[in-house]
């Protein structure tokens, strides 16, 4: 199922085993209702899965946790990717090309005036 959540993030066509394609469907449903920060996404915790779980009325099984919580992993490791790679591109410096003159430093940094 993990492979599942890559192929997704990737574009490349799923091929979802049809024993598991329901715990696909769940974590499909549980990741679109993903809560986050502005610095990027939560985890699924045990609360959100347990009450989504109540809400739906689905009797979750040890396994079926244990893979949503593995391929919510694999979604988690995908994101920090992704951010990586997009911190990696914003490395340059952006440095003005106008000289720094007295006076444009005087007008940047004014003295204090008692």
């Amino acid at each position: 199922m993990r492979k599942c959540v890559r192929d997704q993030h990737e574009g490349r066509k799923l091929k979802i085993p049809l024993a598991a394609r329901h715990v696909w469907e769940w974590f499909k449903e549980l990741d679109r209702a993903r809560a986050g920060t502005g610095f990027g996404v939560n985890p699924l915790s045990y609360t959100e899965i347990y009450s989504w779980s109540r809400v739906r009325q689905i009797a979750l099984s040890p396994w079926h946790i244990d893979a949503l919580i593995s391929m919510d992993d694999m979604r988690l490791m995908l994101f920090a990717e992704k951010k990586s790679d997009e911190d990696k591109g914003d490395e340059k410096t952006t440095v003005s090309e106008r000289p720094l003159t007295t006076r444009l430093f005087d007008a940047l940094f004014p003295a204090k005036r008692k």
